[in-house]
């Protein structure tokens, strides 16, 4: 029983990574495009990745429970 809390954590950890680099590729890109300075939009793009990766976090850990709920 204990593996199966390891994927979900691995899991939830891959989700949050992949979101946050993105979005802090996207964010950095895209507030570069608005004329922010590079040491600026990248912090401010940081603080962004930070809270989206939360929030899909959360996201995939309720459709988780919701699948799992499917099934028993």
């Amino acid at each position: 029983m204990p593996e199966n809390s390891i994927i979900r954590l691995l899991s939830v950890l891959a989700v949050m990574l992949i979101v946050g680099f993105g979005w802090l590729q996207i964010g950095s890109s895209r507030l570069k495009k608005k004329g922010i300075d590079e040491a600026a939009a990248r912090k401010q793009a940081g603080q962004e990745a930070k809270k989206y990766s939360v929030i899909a976090a959360f996201l995939y850990m309720v459709a988780m429970v919701s699948v799992a709920g499917l099934f028993l």
